[in-house]
């Protein structure tokens, strides 16, 4: 059964090394595509860079429960971390 996981192992990270390199020549092509075409389109360009410059929202509200188990909606970054601090902690335990 050992050996079995093992050969899976190998498996597993052979193509996930695979596919790490084939997206890593994606971008790198993606990049020089527009690199070569910044003089005659910086229309393209520029969409490439403000692509890259945006930022990701956030974690969102999070429903969760008091201590007298009612209801609540967690908003602010601090609650949500301990919320998800106390998911994570129960979740440790079992």
């Amino acid at each position: 059964m050992c050996a079995l996981t093992e050969d899976c192992t190998k498996k597993y990270k052979s193509v996930r090394n695979k596919i790490r390199n084939e997206t890593r020549k994606l971008h790198k092509q993606e990049q020089h595509n527009v690199a070569d075409q910044c003089k005659l389109n910086p229309k393209a360009f520029w969409k490439y860079i403000n692509n890259k410059r945006k930022i990701k929202t956030g974690i969102g509200e999070l429903n969760s429960v008091d201590v007298c188990s009612n209801p609540i909606t967690v908003s602010t970054n601090t609650e949500k971390a301990e919320v998800l601090g106390q998911v994570y902690s129960q979740s440790k335990k079992n």
